[in-house]
C-alpha cells in the first residue's frame, strides 16, 4: 500500500500542509470550477459515493491511495454497474485528485490510469444480478427493529424500496405530497426519475400503512418523507448515500451480504417474476425503457433453473 507521505509535497510536513484548505470542504471548493448545475451535481454525487461523506477535508483526501481506488472499482463491478458508469465515476475521482495536485496539495494521483485496474466490460445479458430471496428480504425488514429511534423510518423505507423497486435517488427525492390516492389505489409520483418526468408507481396498501404509521410517529405532515434523525441534521432530507447506508447496516444486522439500495430494486423485480408477474408488468413497474433490461432477470432465472449442472451425477463413483 502506498504510504500517505508519498502524496505530500516535498519539503512540506503534513501538519503544515496548505493551511488555507486544511479545515475546508474540498469537495465544495472543487465544484466551484463547474458552471453547469447538472455537471456539478453529477460530480458531487459520484465523489460522495466514493468518499462516503458529504464533507471531504484534507485528512480524508490524504488517506486515499491506489489500493482503495481499486477496491472501489471492484465493488462497483461486483454490484453489476455498467462499465460506462464505472468509468464515469473514475473520471470524477481522477479529476478531483488532479485538481488537488494543481493546488500543490498532492504530488501523485491515486486514480492515475497506470495505477488503476482496467474496467472490465460486462456482458449485460449474462451478468450476475445480486438479489435477495423472499426469506432474506423478510430478515432484512425485521433487522430494522435494531435501529432504535429510527426503527419505523428504516422499516417503511426498506419496504418502499422493495415493493416500489425505487432507485435510491428516487427514494431520497420523495415528499409526503408524492404519495397520493388514484381511484381505489395508492400511487407514488416520481418527478425526478431516470427515465423521464411524470412517472408513478403503484404502492401496495400494507406499505402505505407502514408509511402512515411512520409519519404519525415522527410528526411528518409535509415536505421530505425520509428524514435524518441525527442531531446534526435532524429533519433534513436523507441523501441517496444515507439511504444506501441504512440498507447496508440493516443487511449486516440480518447476517446478509454487503448490499445497497439497488439490490432491493433487483430483489423486487426478481420476486415479482418468480411469483408469476409478466415481463411487461415488471417492465412497467420498474420503469425500464427497454424490455431487454427486464429480460435480464428472466434470463438469470432460466439459466439457473435449467442448468447443465443438474444433469451431472457422480453417485456411482
Amino acid at each position: 500500500m502506498m504510504k500517505d507521505d508519498a502524496l505530500v509535497p516535498r519539503g512540506s510536513p503534513a501538519s503544515l500542509l496548505t493551511p488555507a484548505y486544511g479545515d475546508q470542504n474540498l469537495l465544495e471548493l472543487y465544484l466551484l470550477k463547474f458552471d453547469r448545475a447538472r455537471t456539478k451535481e453529477a460530480y458531487r454525487r459520484d465523489l460522495k459515493d466514493f468518499f462516503g461523506t458529504e464533507f471531504v477535508d484534507l485528512n480524508i483526501t490524504m488517506s486515499v491511495d491506489f489500493v482503495r481506488v481499486n477496491e472501489y472499482v471492484g465493488a462497483l463491478e461486483r454490484s453489476g454497474y455498467k462499465a460506462s458508469t464505472i468509468k464515469r465515476k473514475l473520471a470524477a475521482i481522477r479529476g478531483f485528485f488532479d485538481w488537488l495536485i494543481a493546488l500543490g496539495v498532492l504530488q501523485q494521483n491515486p486514480a492515475h490510469r497506470q495505477l488503476v485496474r482496467k474496467v472490465r466490460q460486462v456482458d449485460r445479458k449474462n451478468r450476475r444480478i445480486l438479489f435477495l430471496s423472499a426469506e432474506e428480504a423478510r430478515r432484512l425488514v425485521e433487522a430494522t427493529a435494531a435501529s432504535g429511534a429510527a426503527h419505523l423510518r428504516d422499516r417503511a423505507l426498506i419496504l418502499t424500496l422493495l415493493h416500489c423497486v425505487l432507485r435510491r435517488s428516487e427514494a431520497a427525492a420523495m415528499d409526503v405530497e408524492h404519495l397520493r390516492p388514484l381511484g381505489r389505489y395508492w400511487v407514488l409520483d416520481i418527478p425526478h426519475a431516470k427515465g423521464g418526468a411524470d412517472q408513478y408507481v403503484k404502492v401496495p396498501d400494507h406499505v402505505v400503512e407502514e408509511i402512515e404509521r411512520m409519519k404519525r410517529h415522527y410528526g411528518i405532515t409535509t415536505g421530505p418523507l425520509w428524514r435524518s434523525l441525527s442531531p446534526n441534521n435532524r429533519d433534513g432530507r436523507l441523501s441517496p448515500h444515507s439511504i444506501y447506508t441504512i440498507v447496508r447496516t440493516a443487511a449486516g444486522r440480518a447476517g446478509l451480504p454487503r448490499i445497497g439500495a439497488h439490490t432491493l430494486r433487483h430483489t423486487g423485480c426478481t420476486l415479482a417474476i418468480e411469483a408469476g408477474a409478466s415481463i411487461q408488468q415488471v417492465q412497467n413497474h420498474a420503469r425500464h425503457k427497454s424490455i431487454e433490461t427486464t429480460m435480464v432477470y428472466v434470463h438469470q432465472r432460466d439459466r439457473l433453473r435449467d442448468s447443465a449442472a443438474d444433469f451431472i451425477h457422480i453417485d456411482d463413483v
